[in-house]
């Protein structure tokens, strides 16, 4: 067994108390936490998780913390994945509002719909994949992503626009692929890529090229990024409080 593995299942023997499945998720969602962290310092193999593990409490401390604070625990992380989902509802409904011109009542069912939709709900999410590749992680959350936006399909006055599913899948992507922090320039070349494959849906395949305008379109997927890349800051901030903590924490 990994050094993880072993980690886990002492965690979960100290859970005997819980039920099996709160048990199994329990377990599930704090193997997901350790290799975000473990992902996040850069650290890799079981030498890396050796060192990670090293600076946790020890298993059955955790476990009797996580059995004692479990409720807690359990609203903490979906008023983190609520606050993230609102940060971005906030950001792109508000941008289609205000600089748009779309009516007050589209922008905000936009923003709701993106927000907590798409955004709350790929958080909240996230830990049931977390344990594949990195590959079918990206691809786990570009599918998860499209299909959470369906709802963004029928903001709009005519009907269900099947294009709208995209920023549900671009939403995805961004947020595993910033998981981790990387170079500033990532961004801006992936919008850049997300544009001209918004542009080639939209023209080259469904002929409206009429009612596309590149400087909009351009600016919202910028403003939806940094919205992701916010909403992944105040989440990292917010598990700072998480019952995992290192050893020496107070």
């Amino acid at each position: 067994m990994s050094p993880l593995e072993t980690y886990l299942a002492e965690v979960e023997r100290g859970l005997h108390g819980l039920p099996p499945g709160r048990r199994r998720l329990i377990v599930r969602e704090l193997e997901a936490h350790l290799l975000d962290e473990a992902e996040a310092r850069g650290l890799e193999g079981d030498e890396g998780l050796r060192s990670l593990l090293a600076d946790k409490e020890p298993p059955e401390c955790l476990a009797r913390e996580i059995a004692q604070g479990e409720a807690g625990d359990a609203t903490h992380r979906s008023e983190m994945a609520l606050l993230a989902g609102a940060l971005m509802g906030l950001a792109t409904g508000g941008y289609l509002w205000l600089q748009g011109g779309w009516p007050w009542y589209l922008g905000l069912a936009f923003g709701v719909a993106h927000g907590f939709a798409v955004g709350t709900g790929i958080f909240l999410l996230r830990p049931r994949w977390i344990q594949l590749g990195p590959q079918l992680r990206l691809v786990a959350a570009i599918l998860f992503g499209a299909l959470l936006a369906i709802p963004l399909g029928f903001t709009s006055r005519r009907g269900f626009v099947a294009s709208r599913l995209l920023y549900g899948a671009f939403t995805g992507y961004l947020v595993e692929r910033y998981a981790t922090p990387r170079a500033p320039w990532w961004p801006i070349l992936e919008v850049l890529g997300f544009t001209a494959l918004d542009f080639t849906l939209e023209v080259l395949i469904l002929q409206r090229l009429h009612r596309y305008a590149w400087t909009y379109e351009l600016t919202f997927n910028f403003i939806l990024t940094l919205a992701v890349l916010g909403a992944l800051v105040l989440r990292r901030a917010l598990s700072s409080r998480w019952v995992v903590s290192a050893a020496e924490r107070p």
